[in-house]
């Protein structure tokens, strides 16, 4: 059985609105929590240095990774926004005119 689905250039945009507002702060305790995960000298014991700086290593590379996955979510909404545009153009060129 067939579904009936109308999407509109409104609800385009507003999901990318939705990912900004949304889930972009979501983000936000991850980083909080990656950057509190530091783990001071000499945590890992006399004969860890190597494994101090790896853990230091991964744990700014997690953040970098944090940080871009939120950054991505407003790339997200501008591309929405340029597909809300061409949904509107599609509507407007398919409109029947009478005369």
């Amino acid at each position: 059985m067939a579904q009936d689905i109308h999407v509109t250039s409104n609800a385009i945009r507003q999901l990318g609105k939705d990912l900004v507002e949304d889930a972009a702060p979501a983000f936000d305790p991850v980083a909080r929590q990656v950057a509190e995960a530091a783990i001071e000298a000499p945590g890992f014991g006399l004969l860890g240095f190597a494994l101090q700086g790896a853990y230091e290593s991964a744990q700014g590379y997690l953040a970098d990774y944090v940080a871009a996955g939120k950054g991505q979510l407003g790339t997200f909404r501008d591309k929405l926004d340029g597909i809300a545009a061409t949904w509107e153009q599609a509507e407007s060129a398919n409109q029947v005119m009478y005369r």
